[in-house]
């Protein structure tokens, strides 16, 4: 039953990075207004004013990890679980230009056990990424890691 979980785990950490987009706020449509117009491919200023500004805008290319070395949830405690035998976890964190976490930024969306914010929170900045990609130039973005393990079914079925 463990290897079970760690291969969902693993194969679920693998598939992780969503872009996902919220409606906007008025702080995001003030945001919006000073990046709107052209941006022409090259212009890494204007790339990384535009990305600082909003650090989950649209790119090219998103942050994905290069290696997830080490993994996460290795010997994961079965008291770690739900219950129902289920687990999740969110997280959002900058990767700056050169591919590396800004831990500083590290945010915890949605986790069902604090050992799972604790373990990925340990990994996370021991992995390299690629930068997100605006304009052709490398830019700080927020990364979505994400990762669940669904509830077990029941054996009667």
């Amino acid at each position: 039953m463990m290897k079970i979980r760690r291969l969902v785990w693993s194969s679920l950490a693998v598939m992780l990075a969503a872009c996902a987009h919220a409606s906007q706020s008025p702080a995001d449509q003030e945001v919006g207004a000073r990046i709107a117009g052209p941006l022409h491919y090259g212009d890494c200023v204007e790339a990384r004013r535009r990305a600082a500004l909003q650090p989950d805008l649209e790119v090219e290319r998103i942050p994905a990890p290069l290696a997830m070395k080490p993994a996460p949830f290795q010997r994961v405690p079965e008291s770690a679980y739900r219950k129902d035998g289920s687990a999740e976890i969110k997280i959002d964190v900058v990767v700056d230009t050169l591919g590396r976490a800004e831990m500083k930024t590290f945010k915890v969306v949605k986790v069902s056990n604090k050992w799972f914010t604790d373990n990925v929170r340990g990994v996370i900045p021991k992995w390299t990424f690629t930068p997100a990609l605006l304009a052709g130039c490398k830019v700080a973005r927020v990364y979505h890691f994400m990762s669940s393990v669904p509830a077990r079914t029941s054996s009667t079925q």
